[in-house]
């Protein structure tokens, strides 16, 4: 323990000694480790994309169909409400209490 004490209290030459090597490696060693992880980050990234283009299309068409069918349902009640006489789209006069029309000016 008292070694570890000491280590993280005052730098040593074995501490400075491995913090130099790492900052003179690490600029030779990034573009070897960069080339090796670019091929499995476009691939990661190319199966994301299949992954999101294979859910996505199947919902987008569920979801179109869907609202297709609310539009045509619109469209036909607006057509039938459009064909019904003028007296049958009047709406029923509301009743008073004892079951008699109520008047309106």
């Amino acid at each position: 323990m008292a070694l570890l004490d000491d280590l993280a209290k005052s730098p040593t030459p074995v501490g400075l000694a491995v913090g130099f090597g790492a900052a003179l490696l690490v600029p030779m060693l990034m573009p070897a480790v960069t080339r090796g992880l670019r091929p499995a980050a476009k691939a990661a990234m190319r199966s994301g994309i299949m992954l999101y283009r294979s859910t996505v299309e199947p919902i987008s068409a569920a979801v179109g169909n869907l609202v297709t069918e609310a539009q045509l349902e619109l469209a036909s009640a607006r057509s039938a409400e459009a064909t019904q006489p003028a007296e049958d789209r009047k709406t029923p006069q509301s009743k008073g209490r004892k079951g008699q029309a109520a008047k309106h000016p």
